[in-house]
């Protein structure tokens, strides 16, 4: 089965190393805050932790062995496109071992930027997602929580400076992000170095492309207006020629009108370096606009 590049961004997160048993209590209570559901029947309680990724859930277990925790139980399901999900079912006193509650959040991954990323790791691999950069750029993560959205929120801007937004689904909240080097910047974060360069490159080419268009353009743009400034400047003096002659202009009007005959495309800057001296672009069009009057002036003088 061929893997979505959200799926092989979550792949990849469940294997990275996990340095201490801090970081690896930070990343299960990601996982927990995800997915996680305290259930409460009347012959037991467990915490159901349900994730639709089989990686994911051997990560889980291992992040569960590293903390001396052992599951219930764990079962497999299948829907109707063969995804498979898999529930596993943990013992409640995992809960008091994290120190953890429904609304509160450890004071350690509030203040420290590698247990934050650690458990940003299992919260995306729990309820996240992110779009193949290839078609447009797009991270998200899900939660019934909109106080805990605001947290990541709060903290992606403290620690990386990136801002992202908050909407209301149906039953859920969704936290989003729209540009590409702040998804970078969380992949990052979250320890998907490859994914994160993937997207580096692809957002690289993406610029350079931008810059040789907008090059282009302009090139295009300024050659299109020296050419209407050129042709105007030879029916001016084409007109010249008609109606005063070159022979009595002054001197440096005939040399400019002679070297732009000479040269009908070079632009007014290249145009003075072949005066002696030169003459600055500036100095080139105010000779040129002295032509003008003077041909204006016999237009008026022969009506």
């Amino acid at each position: 089965m061929k893997y979505t590049f959200s799926e092989e961004v979550k792949g990849e997160l469940c294997q990275v190393d996990v340095l201490s048993q801090a970081e690896a209590q930070a990343e299960i209570i990601g996982y927990l805050k995800g997915k996680g559901t305290y259930v409460k029947t009347s012959v037991d309680s467990y915490v159901l932790l349900e994730v639709g990724f089989i990686p994911a859930a051997r990560r889980v277990m291992n992040l569960l062995h590293l903390l001396g925790i052992d599951k219930k139980k764990l079962t497999l399901i299948k829907n109707k496109l063969q995804r498979k999900r898999v529930q596993i079912f943990i013992p409640t006193d995992i809960l008091e071992k994290l120190q953890l509650s429904i609304l509160s959040m450890p004071k350690e991954i509030q203040e420290d930027i590698g247990l934050f990323g650690a458990f940003l790791r299992g919260f995306f691999v729990a309820s996240g997602s992110v779009t193949d950069p290839a078609k447009n750029y797009h991270f998200e993560l899900v939660s019934y929580s909109e106080q805990l959205l605001h947290f990541v929120d709060e903290k992606l801007e403290e620690f990386l400076g990136v801002i992202g937004k908050i909407t209301k689904l149906r039953y859920n909240y969704r936290y989003y992000l729209k540009r590409g080097y702040d998804i970078q910047e969380v992949l990052e974060l979250m320890g998907a170095i490859r994914a994160a360069a993937h997207i580096e490159k692809i957002t690289t080419s993406r610029e350079i492309r931008a810059d040789i268009n907008r090059t282009l353009n302009f090139l295009s743009a300024n050659a299109k207006r020296t050419g209407e400034s050129n042709a105007k400047q030879l029916k001016i003096i084409n007109e010249v020629i008609e109606r005063i002659g070159l022979e009595n202009l002054p001197d440096e009007l005939r040399k400019l009108a002679e070297l732009r005959l000479e040269h009908e495309d070079l632009p007014l800057s290249e145009l003075g370096e072949l005066f002696e001296p030169p003459l600055t672009k500036s100095m080139v069009y105010n000779r040129f606009k002295k032509l003008e009057k003077l041909l204006e002036k016999a237009k008026g003088s022969g009506e």
